[in-house]
């Protein structure tokens, strides 16, 4: 574990995989602190992911069981998933016929159970299982819908489906009814969340240039660091009680 951590930049996570006392296959994800500021921080990370991953974990198609950790390090653990990821899969030309329906209708689930992924749009965070059904993980950067404003609530739900649609317009075109087409066409926006996009999106809009695609991405994500900062706040006074 040592010698993972310390190939890792501090910020990431470190994924390690173990057999418990009944033969079953766990994944630990790790943080790298565990005391001082950053240390708080990450164990409020870890616990936000839990309580998504909790959220959710009836559903089927989430990793499961979940188990939380701050004994060394903050630390989620879960079943290993057996599958592999969308695009391998695409690559193969096997992506069976009703999976992207049917992950359609699970994050459709998601919502419906007040969990948004809002990283559905990479395509490693969706598996195809052994028996050819999605299977989505990494739950770090879902939201509680519940404690959203409405307007919130909507774009991150829409964020949600467009990421589908874009795996399903990437890796099965032929597949994709025209009725969804048109509604990722109209959707469907170039990421500018990542922080080197959203620093040059910055400089365009204060030297006076930027499109009107800019301002509405720079509006939306200032709206959500300023939710996410509230949300922060909010487990942070939780987990001190």
């Amino acid at each position: 574990m040592n010698s993972q951590l310390n190939d890792r930049k501090w910020y990431k996570s470190v994924l390690s995989i173990r057999t418990d006392g009944c033969g079953n296959r766990q994944v630990d994800k790790s943080y790298q602190f565990s005391r001082g500021p950053l240390g708080k921080y990450f164990m409020v990370l870890a616990a936000h992911e839990f309580r998504m991953l909790k959220s959710v974990e009836g559903l089927g198609f989430t990793p499961q069981p979940i188990a939380l950790s701050n004994d060394t390090l903050p630390t989620v653990s879960y079943g290993l998933v057996e599958g592999i990821p969308i695009k391998e899969q695409a690559e193969r030309n096997s992506v069976p016929q009703d999976f992207f329906p049917r992950l359609l209708d699970n994050v459709k689930a998601l919502h419906k159970h007040g969990v948004a992924h809002m990283d559905l749009g990479n395509s490693g965070n969706v598996l195809v299982s052994g028996n050819g059904h999605p299977v989505i993980i990494d739950f770090g950067a879902a939201l509680p819908l519940q404690r959203l404003p409405d307007p919130l609530r909507r774009w991150a739900c829409r964020k949600d489906i467009v990421g589908v649609l874009k795996l399903w317009f990437r890796f099965a075109p032929e597949s994709m009814p025209q009725e969804l087409l048109e509604y990722y066409q109209k959707h469907y926006r170039k990421n500018v969340y990542t922080p080197k996009r959203f620093v040059k999106a910055v400089r365009r809009r204060f030297a006076g240039g930027g499109s009107a695609e800019d301002r509405s991405g720079l509006a939306i994500t200032i709206s959500v660091i300023i939710g996410l900062l509230v949300l922060m706040s909010m487990s942070l006074s939780l987990s001190s009680v």
